[in-house]
């Protein structure tokens, strides 16, 4: 019983992994891919991701590490991209377009060429 709860907790840090991937990527969309802020931005995820599976593993495990664990961490990770992920990207592109139709509609003003000039 016991070890189907913790496998059922690190599948929704998994989860939580891949909302916090799809979230970077909206970031790195907004920022242009910009090559030396994307590979900031994926070393902090990697280092934070690892960081916080040892720390669940202390948490919720007494830091003894099995196996079904990692298994559960990475296929929560891989379902959030394939189901949710993809629910989460379309309205990345949505709220990234209307931001960036926002932002050209709002150069044309009169009040920001003023600030401009």
């Amino acid at each position: 019983m016991i070890q189907a709860k913790l496998f059922f907790i690190f599948l929704a840090f998994g989860i939580l992994l891949g909302v916090i991937w799809g979230i970077l990527n909206f970031i790195k969309l907004l920022l242009k891919n910009n090559i030396v802020v994307s590979q900031i931005l994926e070393a902090h995820f990697a280092v934070v991701n690892v960081f916080g599976f040892f720390i669940a593993l202390i948490n919720f495990n007494f830091g003894e590490f099995r196996f079904y664990l990692l298994v559960a961490y990475v296929v929560g990770f891989i379902l959030e991209r394939k189901t949710l992920g993809k629910l989460f990207a379309k309205v990345y592109y949505w709220l990234y377009n209307k931001l960036k139709s926002g932002a050209i509609r709002l150069k044309k003003t009169k009040l920001v060429k003023r600030v401009l000039k």
